[in-house]
């Protein structure tokens, strides 16, 4: 499924440019509900390495016009970091980037998915300069109301071990990749 056009304006970063945005490619790989183990634990495919442009382009693409979060040099001298300041959901570009295309945690791309709920806490700002590395646990996998759930808890260090935040992620699924390829060949 082709990304509109639309949305074009948005594409700024080198890291959204690379970004894959059309789901529906390689989703053979993407972990399943079915696939999935409870418990298991690992560091995402990617790190993300905070650049300004990052949290620019993103607090920009959510409307965002006060220049404590679009312009870093009137940052450097305005807002109380000396940087500029990003939305709290900005975890989220650190996640879908992180966890990748394959391996786990890589079922929160796929097609068909919707989202229960989510619970996302920030222990301080991500900073330029810092080197994300995600960790992800599969946390919960259940079936409700015939449908299938999974949540999954991403944990966001720095290159100095530092906690800055954690990413309570849960979605209902499609449970197994015969049930996907119905979504994407519909």
């Amino acid at each position: 499924m082709q990304v509109p056009t639309r949305l074009d304006q948005y594409i700024e970063t080198s890291k959204q440019q690379s970004f894959e945005k059309d789901f529906h490619l390689g989703w053979e790989h993407y972990e399943t509900w079915e696939e999935a183990t409870v418990g298991e634990r690992a560091p995402a495919s990617h790190t993300f390495t905070v650049v300004a442009e990052d949290i620019v382009s993103y607090n920009r693409a959510c409307g965002e016009t006060d220049p404590l979060y679009t312009d870093p040099e009137y940052a450097l001298e305005h807002s109380p970091t000396g940087e500029v300041l990003q939305h709290p959901i900005f975890a989220t570009t650190v996640g879908f980037y992180s966890v990748g295309s394959s391996g786990i945690g890589s079922w929160m791309r796929t097609p068909g998915a919707r989202n229960p709920g989510q619970l996302i806490e920030i222990n301080e700002p991500f900073r330029e300069g810092e080197v994300i590395t995600t960790t992800v646990t599969t946390r919960q996998k259940f079936i409700q109301r015939g449908k299938h759930y999974l949540t999954m808890f991403m944990e966001f260090h720095n290159q100095d071990g530092v906690l800055k935040g954690t990413w309570d992620c849960s979605l209902i699924l499609p449970a197994s990749k015969a049930r996907i390829a119905q979504f994407v060949n519909a």
